[in-house]
């Protein structure tokens, strides 16, 4: 079984978009990811949003888009939950996994990590069903 483990940041830009970088254990670099703010959460962080995310699938070669949920806390100041859930991918249409993820404000920056629990066995499980 192979359990995705990550780590990110995010930068907040001007039009309250997010740029930033990722890796994973099955990674061999840092790769860029970039999302598009679509909904504000009043009230909350200046990071919290649902968001458009768009990242560079290395195994399968091909771009990937997921919804983004990005809340703080409750009764916590900086420290963010986020789950990613997967809308897209070239050649994996019908399967939707889900990374959740926490993060802490640090320099402006949203830094932290995600797992993905699904195990990729079962992911080629579902495929071939």
């Amino acid at each position: 079984m192979c359990k995705l483990i990550g780590r990110f940041f995010f930068k907040l830009t001007d039009s309250k978009n997010l740029i930033g970088e990722f890796s994973n254990n099955l990674s061999k670099r840092n790769y860029t990811e970039s999302a598009d703010r679509i909904f504000t959460v009043a009230g909350g962080g200046k990071f919290d949003g649902d968001y458009y995310s768009t990242w560079y699938e290395e195994e399968e070669h091909e771009s990937a888009l997921a919804k983004l949920e990005i809340r703080q806390k409750p009764e916590c100041e900086n420290i963010y939950s986020l789950k990613w859930s997967l809308i897209r991918t070239n050649k994996l249409p019908d399967v939707c996994p889900t990374f959740r993820g926490e993060g802490i404000v640090c320099d402006g920056m949203l830094i932290g990590d995600y797992r993905n629990f699904n195990t990729i066995d079962k992911l080629s499980a579902d495929l071939q069903s």
